[in-house]
């Protein structure tokens, strides 16, 4: 699927992950999402179970699964969801995207969020989430296009930094920008009624909600731990790096200063 997850597995990428759920909840994971208390949901990916634990909260009464290559995502997935209560009828296994362990027609619903970014073939994942989806039901898919992240002021070491972090998408097989072409790649593999929908997130400073200051901490906890691999796989400047995310990193102390970000939710139905 890819060479590697490019945050790694460490226990702070595992907070990281709880913290990113709970920043978006409302913003992204549950924007739009209609479910009904009797359905089947996968969620592919699911990492450290942050997402399932979110969709549960507001769904209580749904069976759910979940899958990821990482067997220690799992393992985290299984403590974090007990940790929350929810530990009936939660199938989470170790597996391939590729080859999903569940038989044809399993699913209401399939759900995946900053996935795909991260593959190297996410056409053939979205055929076996084709597969595994009973007649008529729905795909939910969520991805950034991560060259809408702009910022004012701007700053020549911060455009490198940010072009870095698109590169080590690319050095693992992934695609930084999949967001724009979750339509197409739904479209390709049978689904019907798709749908593929920019959401843009713009903040600006001086104002009394902090929305700006809560999108830098957001993005700088991405970015942050992945600069020592951007010097060591890559051959960046280490120096750059660290002077560009130093910069975003100060953003609101500049007397006018923005950022926006573009994220897509594409859906489809069998």
């Amino acid at each position: 699927m890819s060479k590697k997850y490019i945050h790694g597995y460490s226990h702070q990428e595992q907070q990281r992950l709880v913290k990113q759920a709970q920043y978006w909840r409302d913003k992204v994971l549950l924007r739009d999402l209609n479910l009904f208390p009797t359905e089947n949901l996968l969620e592919i990916g699911c990492g450290t179970g942050a997402v399932l634990g979110i969709i549960l909260d507001s769904f209580p009464h749904l069976k759910v699964a979940g899958i990821d290559l990482e067997s220690t995502q799992i393992e985290c997935a299984k403590h974090y969801l007990n940790t929350l209560g929810f530990d009936n009828n939660i199938d989470l296994r170790v597996g391939d995207a590729i080859q999903l362990p569940w038989p044809d027609a399993s699913f209401d619903h399939v759900y995946a969020i900053w996935f795909l970014e991260h593959v190297s073939n996410p056409k053939a994942i979205l055929e076996e989430a084709y597969r595994v989806l009973k007649p008529g039901g729905r795909i939910t898919v969520t991805e950034t296009d991560y060259e809408t992240h702009l910022i004012w002021p701007d700053s020549p070491d911060y455009q490198y930094l940010l072009q870095s972090y698109r590169e080590m998408f690319l050095y693992a097989d992934g695609n930084p920008c999949i967001g724009r072409i979750l339509g197409p790649l739904l479209t390709s593999v049978g689904f019907r009624e798709v749908t593929n929908i920019p959401w843009a997130f713009y903040n600006f400073g001086n104002t009394e909600d902090q929305d700006l200051e809560k999108l830098v901490e957001y993005m700088h906890s991405c970015i942050q731990p992945t600069l020592m691999e951007m010097t060591r796989k890559l051959g960046k400047d280490s120096q750059r790096l660290e002077a560009g995310l130093e910069f975003f990193r100060n953003l609101t102390n500049q007397p006018e200063c923005a950022a926006a970000l573009t994220i897509y939710r594409a859906s489809g139905k069998r």
